[in-house]
């Protein structure tokens, strides 16, 4: 992938266990990942309690598509994080702060990791996971899904190190495979999870 050196958004740390999230109720066992959205329980938590505590919150998720080649951006997470230290995972994430949106939390994320400046209007939801990982190495999240058009000969990076340790274009179908695989070079992703992103990227790659 092509990479700048400076990054003025990159934050100085992997991550902050004070900062602050809306705790969200259980997911029922209807949950429709097209449809449905969580419920907030009217309370707030510090990110190091939320996840000692396997407490459910929000979390957006972009994967970064080039059709042309139907490939995806994959970041390698840095080894300082909290979950999943180390492992290739989505182009760009994060949780979702107290009083923060969805979309502003998705543009911060891809500035703050990856230099990258993103419209809102290129974001749209495609689904919703909860996906229940504290007990694999993950947290209790409500996982918000973007895809985001990019062309990878011409997409340039500038990575926020403290975060991401490196980033490198793949093909869609070796990812796909990794995570139905539990392949453990990668972040976990639930099956759930794994098949509505199958289904999203058969529609933009058209493999």
């Amino acid at each position: 992938a092509n990479q700048l050196n400076l990054n003025p958004h990159a934050l100085d740390t992997a991550q902050d266990p004070s900062e602050c999230f809306e705790v969200m109720h259980l997911p029922p066992t209807s949950f429709d990942p097209y449809h449905d959205h969580p419920t907030s329980t009217n309370s707030f938590s510090t990110r190091a309690h939320v996840h000692q505590n396997g407490l459910w919150h929000s979390s957006v998720h972009i994967w970064i598509i080039d059709p042309s080649s139907s490939s995806i951006l994959l970041q390698k997470r840095s080894m300082s994080k909290d979950t999943f230290p180390g492992r290739w995972d989505i182009s760009s994430a994060g949780h979702v702060e107290a009083g923060k949106s969805l979309a502003e939390t998705a543009r911060l994320e891809c500035a703050e990791e990856l230099g990258m400046e993103v419209e809102t209007s290129d974001l749209k939801l495609a689904f919703v996971i909860p996906a229940e990982t504290a007990s694999m190495g993950g947290c209790n999240a409500y996982e918000h899904v973007y895809f985001l058009i990019r062309e990878a000969a011409s997409t340039q990076f500038a990575l926020g190190t403290a975060e991401v340790s490196e980033v490198a274009w793949m093909p869609a179908t070796s990812v796909l495979h990794a995570l139905r695989t539990v392949d453990d070079g990668y972040a976990l992703r639930t099956k759930q999870y794994v098949d509505c992103m199958e289904k999203e990227l058969v529609k933009i790659c058209k493999f």
